[in-house]
């Protein structure tokens, strides 16, 4: 294995504690990589005041919903485009977004039809292989053939701000992306069999609850995801420490192959063996050890869920609107309304757990 010189070493374990030590919860992890990625970025190519949902005197008993599939090819035909969800999503999530994700793939916006506004965005892809939740579900660890057949995954499910708050986004996202409309658009454009819809909270034990929370009998909580992976360095840091890494530790060669999956999280893993195998002082590999184990403790365990398709889209929003109108005229009521846009980058203190 590549190894580094003992001045070298300490130098990557300082790297490494003074890096995930400024964090004491996941969420100030995600607030620090979004907004290192909006200090950088030049700004949003369309105006999304624009087209974002912002007329909050429509009650939800008046509201109607199209789901738009993103028109993700070079010339497109729809207004509904990649840059239009990239650019809704980075401005509305609480993390930050990865563009590039391999394997299967759909992604929704879904508007207002009264106001015509987007009110949140969607992406399905390919369900994680290995699930404590879904093993304990069905008590057995089905196999890959069957996970790729019947199973999708929900990775983003969010509502524009405060669409969220006020009217229970949320939760009508995530009831039409486990309806029978996203069964068989995926069905028709992978040639799957869905019968099980996956998706996890975002932050844990962080909040106790989760905006997937109170869906039964269309979504049901399956139990709690493991807690022992590592939020990774982000963009530009953890390139320089790849490059750092390649160029100490390694001759100049490549820490991992560039046809490994998942590269960035077996680039670090490697990374941390370097370190550990090359540290001599006794001192500094204890305090590396106890800022790696305070990095996953981070993390926390995760709340997971799974529906069935077992309804259609209106049922869904039918059931949401009752909801959602109880909800509404609730903070009418207590003057709790929200009334403002909360968008990253727009100089607000966004609170990032919603």
């Amino acid at each position: 294995m590549a190894s580094l010189t003992p001045e070298d070493a300490v130098w990557a374990a300082d790297q490494f504690i003074s890096y995930y030590t400024q964090f004491n919860r996941i969420d100030e992890y995600f607030r620090h990589v979004k907004q290192s990625r909006l200090d950088k970025s030049s700004g949003t190519l369309f105006g999304p005041e624009d087209d974002i949902f912002s007329d909050f005197s429509v009650h939800p008993n008046d509201m109607k919903f199209s789901i738009h599939v993103v028109d993700t090819s070079n010339k497109p035909k729809s207004k509904y485009t990649q840059q239009m969800y990239s650019e809704v999503l980075n401005l509305t999530a609480s993390n930050a977004i990865e563009e590039a994700i391999p394997g299967r793939t759909l992604k929704w916006i879904v508007t207002e039809d009264t106001t015509d506004k987007v009110v949140g965005v969607v992406r399905f892809g390919s369900p994680t292989i290995n699930s404590k939740p879904r093993n304990d579900y069905f008590g057995k660890v089905l196999s890959l053939s069957q996970i790729n057949k019947e199973f999708v995954m929900g990775f983003n499910i969010v509502p524009v701000q405060p669409f969220g708050y006020n009217y229970l986004g949320g939760k009508l996202l995530c009831l039409l992306a486990s309806s029978s409309y996203l069964k068989q658009q995926f069905d028709e454009k992978y040639g799957t069999d869905l019968k099980y819809f996956e998706t996890t909270s975002l932050y844990g034990s962080t909040k106790g609850v989760s905006m997937y929370d109170g869906l039964k009998p269309f979504v049901r909580h399956v139990g709690d995801t493991e807690s022992n992976f590592l939020p990774l360095f982000h963009d530009d840091y953890f390139n320089e420490m790849f490059w750092w890494f390649n160029n100490n530790a390694n001759g100049g060669e490549r820490l991992i192959s560039a046809d490994k999956s998942s590269k960035k999280l077996k680039i670090q893993t490697k990374m941390i063996s370097i370190v550990k195998k090359s540290l001599q002082d006794e001192g500094k590999l204890e305090e590396f050890n106890a800022a790696i184990e305070h990095a996953k403790s981070l993390t926390e365990r995760k709340r997971s869920y799974m529906g069935f398709f077992d309804y259609d889209k209106d049922d869904a929003i039918e059931w949401w609107r009752k909801k959602a109108a109880k909800r509404y005229d609730k903070l009418v009521s207590n003057k709790n309304l929200r009334t403002q846009l909360e968008l990253w980058g727009d100089k607000q203190d966004i609170d990032i757990i919603r």
